[in-house]
């Protein structure tokens, strides 16, 4: 198990939840997610955990620099690609042993990237850039309505764990029964939530 998996692990634990792997056999004969999660015995969701890594290409170029020469240029934002890869890659896991999302998928991204944020992942699903006045910017919409369109709403949490910030939960809202029962297992009052 590497690092991310242990932290969302123990997040879990933490919370009177019991994870366990996949057999062998199961991730050898196709795709599965990390971890089938456990409440007093019993099955209770789904959970696949992702990794942002830090951004080195900077660094990189800093590194094979002689002294003195300026580095860098423009480029594409990588996050939002990385976050939609994330998703799309998650869905794919929990759909080959949930396909009819009769049990709640849990997405937990790990973030290391400080550039990366948890207002990236709203961005990604909404396509909307949210400013601090309350207005809402639809600049996203190649990510959200691009190839995780139709996959975003088969991830029902989203558990976005910073290294130097508190934990966030996202609920995607997009099945009534496996929201309430998440929202039940968390002990969150599902009438609080509003839909972003």
């Amino acid at each position: 198990m590497d690092p991310d998996e242990e932290k969302v692990k123990k997040y879990l634990e933490e919370r009177g939840f019991t994870c366990k792997r996949f057999s062998k056999k199961e991730t050898r004969a196709g795709k599965t997610p990390d971890f089938r999660v456990f409440r007093n015995g019993d099955f209770v969701f789904f959970c696949e955990v992702k990794s942002s890594p830090k951004d080195y290409w900077l660094d990189k170029l800093l590194e094979g620099a002689p002294p003195g020469q300026i580095v860098g240029g423009r480029r594409s934002d990588p996050i939002f690609n990385r976050l939609t890869t994330d998703i799309h890659s998650a869905v794919k896991q929990v759909e080959a042993v949930n396909p009819d999302q009769k049990w709640p998928n849990v997405l937990a991204l790990v973030n290391h990237d400080n550039m990366c944020g948890f207002d990236d992942l709203i961005g990604t699903l909404t396509g909307k850039l949210y400013t601090n006045s309350g207005n809402a910017h639809p600049i996203y919409k190649q990510f959200s309505e691009g190839r995780i369109k139709d996959e975003r709403g088969k991830i029902h949490l989203f558990l976005w764990l910073d290294d130097s910030k508190p934990l966030q939960l996202l609920f995607s809202q997009t099945n009534h029964e496996c929201h309430i029962r998440l929202c039940e297992l968390l002990g969150i009052n599902s009438n609080l939530l509003t839909l972003i």
